[in-house]
């Protein structure tokens, strides 16, 4: 039976990192001491904390110096990856000012907890590391800096204690003010390519197979997906990981509705070509990018192809001009068209649930060498920040939604579908929820029993959850 884990708290914020993300108690198992406790409230350590108990982990040592929650999970020496969403360095809304930046990324003490509790599952061996692939603009160093992360690196090298962060993306993108491409920063790191074939979610769809991805070329997409071909590259140390600790930050989604445990497995991709977001088109034309057939969307969307290409060959001033044929003629196609949407960003997109699917699969069942399985291959747990959760226009521009909550579950699948009634949105309406419901998905699904802060476990078909609670849906979802 999968099981969901909520603690809540009423008005509670995260604690500022002057102290490391410590805690605010001396639990018993803690390892660094009564010296590396905050003098401050340390709320989203507690509600971690609370869900490792409420989950049932170690029952007979809690409360005691031996507890080890995450000893069911981690063994000694085992390499563990906790996978935080790191989407960008920046809230693209304008109009939100507080807690702008906290509704956009996990949050570094709710990292803090996880990793205090990694370490004393690995009891001084293995490796632990932090690691995402944000988008392709995000300024990697810029968001560390502003998130304090490094904070929590530091002090466990203190303690002599390695830490590993990594940016999981092949290479980060420069943008200049007209949204041109003009630089690409690589990573030292690696990936492997996964063939996914006739196990891909995106086998059997009405798709045209035109696969899409905002910024790359269609063509470079079209190398991992077509015909009977369905292929990802995945960074190689996910892959190496003998655990996967997948700690994501709810909000809405423009493309998928819903972004919470399975979406945060986008970021697990070296090469973000092999992603497909959305099939080119109108779905007149078997593709999803938006509704109804439309010339002007379709002079944007190959005005938008040659602007890759234009960058990709270090013709910026072409891309500059191909950028304005591609705002105006959608601007156009916007206002005087049959519908607004465009790029996937719509409830009918039938794409992107697809590609999550795929991803959930692969990190759950391909070995280190990217070969698929049919028993797992590794260890995994899901968490949610939801302390401050992002709502309306997200996942970059997202508002700020003051939950005060972290939620835990083995089940991924579990996990989204509860964050989908929780965040007050029918599951007919989202297609991973529908999906999974109805038993379409390579990613099994049982209706699971909730837990909030500790009560009596209840069917999620037998919850409501307060109306205050509901989010507001992208404007594109309206």
């Amino acid at each position: 039976m999968s099981k969901v884990v909520i603690e809540h708290m009423n008005g509670i914020h995260y604690p500022l990192p002057d102290d490391n993300f410590n805690p605010d108690k001396c639990y018993p198992e803690y390892p660094f001491g009564s010296k590396e406790i905050s003098t401050k409230p340390n709320n989203a350590y507690e509600l971690v904390r609370n869900c490792l108990a409420d989950m049932g982990l170690d029952e007979k040592h809690h409360g005691t110096e031996q507890w080890n929650p995450l000893g069911a999970y981690i063994k000694p020496g085992d390499f563990v990856v906790i996978k935080p969403n790191l989407v960008m360095h920046v809230n693209e809304n304008k109009h939100a000012s507080e807690n702008a930046f906290e509704c956009l990324i996990t949050n570094p003490a709710c990292i803090r907890a996880i990793c205090d509790y990694c370490i004393i599952a690995l009891n001084g061996s293995g490796r632990l590391m932090i690691g995402d692939a944000p988008m392709q603009g995000c300024d990697f160093d810029a968001l560390l800096k502003k998130s304090n992360l490094p904070k929590v690196i530091d002090f466990y090298k203190g303690w002599g204690i390695m830490v590993e962060l990594e940016d999981f993306r092949q290479y980060q993108s420069k943008f200049n003010a007209n949204k041109v491409i003009v630089d690409k920063k690589y990573n030292d790191t690696q990936g492997i390519v996964v063939h996914m074939g006739a196990k891909s979610q995106h086998m059997g769809s009405n798709s045209n197979g035109i696969y899409q991805v905002s910024d790359y070329d269609k063509a470079d997409t079209a190398a991992f997906h077509h015909d009977a071909v369905h292929d990802y590259e995945i960074n190689r140390d996910i892959l190496q990981a003998d655990v996967v600790i997948n700690l994501c930050k709810p909000k809405t989604h423009r493309l998928a509705g819903i972004t919470a445990a399975m979406k945060n497995m986008v970021g697990i991709t070296y090469n973000k070509a092999c992603l497909p977001h959305r099939s080119a088109g109108s779905v007149e034309e078997r593709g999803d990018a938006y509704q109804h057939k439309s010339f002007l969307k379709r002079v944007a969307d190959d005005a938008l192809t040659r602007k890759i290409r234009a960058e990709n060959a270090g013709k910026y001033g072409y891309a500059t001009i191909l950028r304005y044929v591609y705002g105006v003629s959608l601007v156009l196609a916007r206002k005087f068209g049959k519908d607004t949407y465009y790029i996937g960003s719509w409830y009918g997109n039938d794409t992107i649930w697809r590609t999550i699917c795929d991803l959930n699969y692969i990190v759950r069942y391909a070995d280190k060498d990217g070969v698929l399985h049919t028993d797992p291959q590794r260890q995994m747990l899901n968490f949610g920040d939801m302390i401050i959760a992002g709502e309306r226009n997200g996942p970059v521009s997202p508002s700020p939604k003051m939950l005060g909550a972290v939620i835990a579950s083995e089940d991924p699948a579990a996990f989204d579908v509860t964050l989908c009634k929780l965040m007050g949105f029918p599951f007919e309406r989202i297609p991973l929820a529908r999906n999974l419901i109805t038993g379409k998905t390579i990613i099994p699904y049982t209706t699971p029993e909730v837990i909030i802060n500790g009560t009596n476990s209840v069917s999620l078909d037998n919850i409501k959850f307060p109306e205050e609670r509901k989010f507001e849906p992208h404007d594109a979802w309206k």
